[in-house]
């Protein structure tokens, strides 16, 4: 089959004179109507085409200028050669590059997620073996009591404020609910939209706040107002122990009215709007403040155990009275070789620690009780807004940075030990 192009007239094809002949050159003569004689070349393919356009790079001149390797791989072993042609094979590269970025991603997980992860619970572990008690010299809190004549370490909740232990007409707790509050540093407004959205009735409902309503916010004097008004229940957190102290001092020095110290210390920021704070508290808001214990106990509840507030954290295996009030209120992380709690976040935390206590107790337990639950204990806390809203099986911690523009966070315990979380969106306080 011949092929052409267009000519001259396309509309003159029907017109034209084909003369075929076999000139190797694929010059093929013909003439037209006029009888003048002209010529095309035509191609005459006798392989598919696709063999035409496959192998040009081998005849084309346009390609003779891609770079070619200078090795004669012919005198090569069979196998060499071959390995050669993988590893240069586009596909295999591609191959090494994915499975490498696998091995790598896996090296990490492990070096930087799961090893230290299994290193710390190893080290709770360790720390919580009695056998290690006798080789550190005894953990911290066993042996000592520490005493503050100005604060009270330990008071227990009225029994008769606890929610039952199932929903019953007949059941003089039914319908009770005690509401845990994280810590409202003075945000009045976001509190008492919180206590609406959890619906609080003053006759059926009892408030606990986990420590710092004080300090920071808009209206702590407010705060603490509400608190009394509804009889609530706190404890002290470190906030409340520094106003605290300074007024106490400041009364025994007489310059509860002598704001000098104030204007001296206000370029080196010294507790200033502590003291302020302090001058702004009546002696019946103070007084109130100074009840609120260090350790708050609760007493049992359903499908929590024991349950006790406190502002920071706890020590486990030490009993309540012999709590270190300071580190009760300030404590984020325990040194696992002595026991010793600590106010910064270099260690481990301790809600691990305390969560790891009582999860082996409650192996232990189990062999021998047939309701080892009753037995545990269940700590509710605030002060940790950075690690936020952390519910764990043992640790309830719900300060959530309202004053930072977080949200404030109730948690709600009914009947039969049932809870939920009630939460309200908070101003930004630190810009105003």
């Amino acid at each position: 089959m011949a092929r052409y192009s267009n000519f001259d007239n396309p509309n003159n094809f029907n017109n034209l004179d084909y003369t075929s002949d076999s000139s190797e050159d694929g010059l093929h003569s013909f003439n037209d109507n006029n009888n003048n004689p002209r010529s095309y070349r035509l191609t005459r393919y006798t392989r598919p085409l696709i063999s035409y356009v496959r192998n040009e790079w081998q005849t084309n001149p346009k390609y003779a200028i891609l770079p070619t390797t200078n090795v004669d791989t012919s005198d090569w072993p069979r196998w060499v050669q071959v390995l050669g042609s993988i590893v240069t094979a586009p596909r295999f590269r591609r191959y090494v590059v994915v499975y490498l970025s696998i091995l790598v991603s896996c090296w990490a997980g492990w070096k930087f997620l799961l090893l230290p992860r299994l290193e710390e619970h190893a080290a709770i572990l360790r720390a919580l073996d009695p056998q290690v008690k006798e080789e550190v010299g005894g953990w911290f809190g066993t042996n000592a009591l520490p005493r503050f004549d100005d604060m009270v370490q330990l008071r227990t909740l009225e029994p008769s404020l606890l929610p039952g232990e199932v929903a019953s007409e007949f059941d003089q707790h039914s319908g009770r609910r005690l509401i845990f509050i994280g810590d409202v540093h003075g945000c009045k407004d976001e509190l008492e939209r919180l206590l609406e959205e959890t619906s609080f009735n003053p006759d059926t409902d009892h408030l606990i706040f986990t420590g710092d309503l004080i300090n920071k916010g808009p209206d702590s004097v407010g705060v603490v107002d509400l608190a009394r008004k509804y009889s609530a229940s706190c404890v002290r957190g470190n906030h409340e122990d520094r106003v605290l102290s300074l007024r106490h001092n400041m009364v025994a020095a007489n310059t509860m009215n002598d704001e000098f110290l104030d204007d001296a210390n206000m370029h080196r920021g010294q507790y200033t709007r502590e003291r302020q704070l302090a001058r702004e508290l009546s002696d019946e808001q103070a007084d109130w403040l100074d009840t609120c214990p260090v350790v708050l106990n609760v007493g049992q509840i359903q499908d929590m155990g024991h349950v006790v507030v406190v502002h920071a954290g706890l020590v486990p295996g030490v009993e309540l009275d012999k709590q270190d009030p300071y580190s009760v209120m300030n404590m984020l992380t325990v040194d696992l070789d002595t026991h010793v709690p600590r106010a910064s976040r270099k260690g481990t935390k301790w809600t691990k620690f305390f969560n790891k206590h009582q999860s082996l107790l409650s192996d232990s337990l189990h062999e021998t009780f047939e309701n080892p639950e009753s037995m545990l204990t269940t700590v509710i806390y605030g002060h940790d807004s950075q690690s936020s809203l952390s519910l764990k099986t043992y640790t309830k911690g719900i300060d959530t940075g309202c004053f930072k523009g977080g949200k404030l966070t109730a948690l709600v315990v009914g009947d039969g030990g049932e809870q939920n979380l009630v939460q309200v969106r908070c101003n930004d306080h630190t810009k105003q």
